[in-house]
């Protein structure tokens, strides 16, 4: 048990970085007008969901973190959230890679979500009505109801809220990500042995297995394939539904359970659709394994 609580709080400040790094980088824009008009035309440009889906490759949960806090505050389009998440790996491709025979795939899996994220992420732009940031006069307010300055008088004026945000996330991460982690450690076996036995249906399981809010899922994905207990179609379906860290903030921000809803559905359903897609094309092509 005490591993889980270690691995958690590993996990969890893997985050911290970046999360701190977009505070400030938040900080800065809520107090520099011209830069946030900039910075915001750039995150709602028309290149947006292609370079959320090549940042969300990077195998760092931190970034589908970072993504998701800046959606909270209007600055990303749903579309462009969804290829975040989409093209999100976690510690996936890393296991993959360390294997000699798994390593093989790698390639296909990358192909897959990049591109899946691609289409995915402008299709739900088009469809996308929510009204984004597009104020650019600086804000009395920031994004946790601080005062702001247009002039801080000192560094730790700076730095105070950024940090204190994110150890704020940090606690609240590392707490779901505990949580999770034992629902994880004790039920493991049992969710593997299920999901082993479906046949067709697998990409059904392991797109949920890939919602549970824990970087653990990714390595139990990459473990059910490495010893052969899941398809490669089924192993692409949850890295597609995972997300990492990244619904424990989505749903942390209040009166929005609907849209998250939709947000968690979609993920899902995209999951199960790209998984058993993959299989399909599969069965009449030879694998590399």
């Amino acid at each position: 048990m005490w591993e889980v609580i270690l691995e958690s709080l590993l996990d969890s400040a893997k985050a911290a970085p970046f999360l701190l790094v977009v505070y400030l980088l938040i900080e800065f824009l809520e107090n520099n007008a011209k830069t946030k008009s900039a910075t915001v035309r750039l995150l709602n440009g028309k290149l947006a969901p292609l370079v959320a889906s090549g940042v969300g490759l990077i195998p760092q949960c931190g970034f589908s973190v970072m993504a998701t806090d800046l959606y909270n505050q209007r600055y990303l389009k749903t579309g462009t959230l969804i290829a975040f998440f989409v093209a999100t790996s976690d510690e996936a491709l890393p296991i993959l890679l360390t294997n000699s025979q798994t390593a093989k795939v790698v390639w296909i899996v990358v192909v897959v979500k990049l591109v899946y994220a691609v289409l995915l992420g402008y299709l739900i732009n088009l469809l996308d009505k929510r009204k984004l940031s597009t104020t650019y006069q600086l804000q009395q307010e920031g994004c946790c109801g601080h005062e702001m300055h247009e002039h801080h008088h000192s560094f730790w004026h700076f730095v105070k809220h950024p940090l204190l945000h994110t150890l704020k996330i940090f606690l609240y991460l590392f707490a779901v990500n505990v949580a999770f982690g034992l629902l994880l450690y004790y039920f493991q076996d049992a969710i593997v042995g299920f999901a082993s036995k479906l046949g067709i249906f697998r990409p059904f399981i392991t797109s949920i297995i890939g919602l549970v809010p824990n970087c653990s899922a990714s390595v139990i994905l990459a473990g059910m394939y490495t010893n052969s207990l899941i398809t490669l179609g089924s192993l692409i379906g949850g890295l597609v539904s995972s997300s990492g860290l990244a619904f424990v903030i989505l749903f942390k921000q209040k009166g929005q359970l609907k849209r998250n809803l939709v947000i968690l559905a979609t993920m899902y359903l995209s999951g199960v659709l790209i998984g058993m897609v993959t299989d399909l094309i599969l069965s009449y092509i030879p694998m590399p394994i």
